[in-house]
């Protein structure tokens, strides 16, 4: 009996299988790399949200919805504050973009920027608007009117969950770090972005948990079968809003200020770390090259560099031969002071590459010699860099702390 009561939507599953097949077959591109670009627990995360999606969607759960106004409040939890970071932390975009040749990915990333789509989507992916679409869809939909409509009419159900899921994964995506690029906002704006969405969630629950009556036409009649009332649906409903939303909250909140004060910490011993040499103004070395002059005049012996500095020194003289400082800032390099790319300063004290692997010397130097097979559609080109020069490119970059 529970088995026939599973809804196997066809178009949900041609849905949920177009996102499935090709991040499968990104990861498998990925192959030996794939820890690195996306991580250990990330397909895992990416999976399951497409997992908890069907259980949502099409499982008996989603029968009882049409009866109990408690059981649609759950579906709506798990579109909102489940599924969409479970989603997100599985960095789908990458990954589905790796499904593809070189030339494909290149071909799909400027056909997005020829349609203007990007402009379209930097202006919805504004915390502001991001924030005003999940809120007003959340109001909207539990209005009385609306609620009723969407219950009675199949494509008006339709289009309230899909409202949810696409608003929340925006949401989410601004609240999770975005990555390859900077964050959409500030620690202390994330705490109130998100704290300001949990307020709004909870004061919707507690309006259901208090009311005295019965707020909604459509389960007058469905909720005598499950042993309760319409009110009681109403405040367990509330309840289900109110609560478990709290929490989440809260535990989305707990990873901002823990990466806040990691941010912080990481700022504050740069800050204290003593100047590296390369640092030292051009005027200042061009000083003190005299010094060397003087020990060969006074008998003074030669110091030799060891093979580490003298691999350091090979890569900043190929960062010049191969012009990256046309596109970035990077210190101890003559002419490097390009704005296309982000400043390479303090490189070495980075955490990761483009916002996707960690950043280490063998990650660094893969980065180097292939952007376009890390983030498909970087702005950075490959420009045949061969792996003893790559390695010793990363080599100088990690001296700059």
């Amino acid at each position: 009996m529970l088995l026939m009561q599973w809804q196997w939507e066809p178009w949900l599953l041609a849905c949920i299988a177009a996102a499935a097949a090709p991040y499968a077959a990104g990861m498998l591109r990925m192959g030996a790399r794939r820890g690195q670009i996306l991580g250990r627990w990330r397909a895992i995360s990416f999976f399951a949200g497409l997992l908890v999606l069907v259980l949502a969607l099409m499982s008996p759960l989603d029968a009882m919805a049409d009866d109990l106004f408690s059981a649609h409040m759950l579906q709506h939890m798990l579109l909102l504050l489940v599924i969409p970071p479970m989603l997100v932390y599985g960095r789908p975009v990458i990954t589905w973009l790796w499904a593809f040749d070189i030339g494909p990915r290149r071909a799909i990333v400027r056909g997005w920027k020829r349609a203007k789509l990007e402009a379209v989507f930097d202006f919805l992916m504004r915390p502001l608007c991001v924030w005003t679409l999940l809120t007003a869809a959340l109001c909207y939909w539990h209005l009385p009117g609306p609620y009723d409509a969407a219950v009675r009419h199949e494509w008006l159900h339709d289009l309230e969950h899909l409202s949810f899921l696409a608003f929340s994964l925006a949401f989410w995506t601004i609240v999770i770090e975005p990555y390859g690029r900077r964050r959409a906002l500030g620690y202390g704006a994330t705490v109130v972005f998100v704290v300001s969405s949990g307020f709004v969630m909870a004061l919707v629950g507690a309006i259901l948990t208090f009311a005295t009556t019965p707020l909604y036409a459509v389960h007058l009649h469905t909720t005598q079968a499950y042993g309760l009332t319409p009110l009681q649906d109403q405040q367990l409903a509330g309840i289900i809003m109110w609560i478990p939303s709290n929490l989440v909250h809260v535990a989305a909140l707990s990873v901002v200020f823990f990466a806040w004060f990691r941010a912080d910490d990481r700022r504050a011993r740069e800050r204290t770390a003593p100047v590296p040499a390369r640092a030292i103004s051009r005027t200042a070395v061009h000083s003190l090259l005299v010094l060397p002059v003087l020990a060969v005049l006074l008998g003074g012996c030669g110091h030799r560099p060891s093979p580490e500095q003298q691999e350091a020194d090979r890569g900043a003289r190929l960062i010049e031969r191969y012009g990256c400082g046309s596109c970035h800032m990077i210190p101890g390099i003559n002419g490097a002071d390009g704005l296309v790319g982000p400043p390479l300063t303090h490189w070495g004290r980075r955490t990761y590459i483009a916002g996707v692997m960690p950043n280490d010397p063998a990650n660094l130097a893969f980065w180097v010699q292939h952007p376009q097979k890390v983030v498909p559609g970087v702005a950075m080109p490959e420009m045949g860099i061969k792996d003893h020069e790559a390695q010793a490119i990363a080599a100088y970059l990690d001296t700059l702390r």
